[in-house]
């Protein structure tokens, strides 16, 4: 066998995923030490991802982030030999050059092949603790988007030190379940693309003229554990998707409000964050955006 398998997901638990309807990885194919073929299939019809206001033949590029980010778990398992219990910590992701041409929404769900590649091993003193890769998401023979991610891990002792540290540190009591901050108010959800308000995680924002020019936006991210999609399971901490799509919505209503934007209706091509710490789920968390300079490349969403 030559090819990737589509047929079926892989195992839940290698993605760290409680819901079966969450796990978009259906396979891998190792092709030498360091090159990998994943398959992805792209649901025609989710919750998340496809919950969309002026988008809808447009699959969202956020959804090969997730796939990438289920596909550093997976292998932090299969591939470097972690066992059940360890826990990941997402260092940094990065999106480019998403084309909304091949990600266009057809008869039948999409399936990606995301060419993988092992960039660097990172090794402490007690062996392997973490690694780099890069990717390539085709569809077909067309480069639908290149993505890069790298990940630690620890064990489960580790993370309990870690975290017991962490929110020692920033005055937090230590304690094994937390109650999150209440959401508050959401910004409008079609100022933000979205039809389900439930989907909607930042508040109204705040927008700063300057006289210097470089409006900047701000904005609450809120923390709703319920969610079904962000919070498959129970968590200590605000997980990595949730601030990712924060600034995706503090974004898109930034541009609209001062005019970069023609409406909400956009999809995001590229973005790129690199992770510094844990949010936490009982402290406030403030997002903020300031408009660049013109790339001379709209990623507005026009009809099909």
């Amino acid at each position: 066998m030559d090819t990737v398998e589509f047929s079926q997901t892989v195992p839940r638990e290698l993605v760290h995923r409680l819901s079966l309807a969450e796990v978009f990885l259906t396979g891998v194919l190792a092709r030498d030490e360091d090159t990998l073929d994943i398959g992805v299939q792209i649901p025609r019809s989710h919750a998340f991802y496809r919950d969309t206001a002026g988008c809808r033949h447009v699959y969202d590029p956020m959804v090969l982030v997730e796939a990438v980010r289920q596909s550093l778990l997976m292998l932090g398992h299969d591939l470097f030999e972690n066992p059940f219990g360890t826990k990941f910590i997402l260092r940094d992701i990065a999106l480019r050059d998403a084309d909304i041409t091949a990600l266009a929404v057809r008869d039948v769900p999409t399936e990606v092949v995301l060419r993988c590649r092992i960039v660097r091993r990172f090794r402490g003193r007690e062996g392997l603790k973490g690694a780099r890769l890069s990717y390539t998401a085709l569809i077909g023979d067309r480069v639908a988007a290149t993505l890069e991610g790298s990940m630690s891990w620890l064990t489960p002792a580790q993370w309990q030190a870690t975290r017991e540290d962490v929110r020692a540190t920033l005055g937090l009591p230590v304690q094994a379940t937390f109650t999150a901050c209440e959401p508050g108010p959401r910004i409008g959800a079609a100022l933000v693309d979205r039809k389900d308000a439930t989907n909607v995680v930042i508040s109204p924002i705040q927008l700063q003229r300057p006289p210097d020019g470089g409006e900047m936006g701000t904005a609450r991210l809120l923390v709703d554990t319920s969610h079904p999609v962000l919070f498959d399971h129970p968590l200590d901490h605000v997980p990595g998707m949730l601030t990712l799509e924060a600034f995706r919505q503090l974004g898109i209503a930034t541009a609209v409000e001062t005019g970069a934007l023609p409406s909400a209706s956009a999809v995001l091509t590229g973005l790129k964050a690199r992770f510094t710490g844990f949010g936490e789920l009982d402290l406030p968390i403030t997002c903020e955006s300031v408009r660049g300079k013109a790339t001379g490349r709209a990623p507005f969403c026009g009809a099909p």
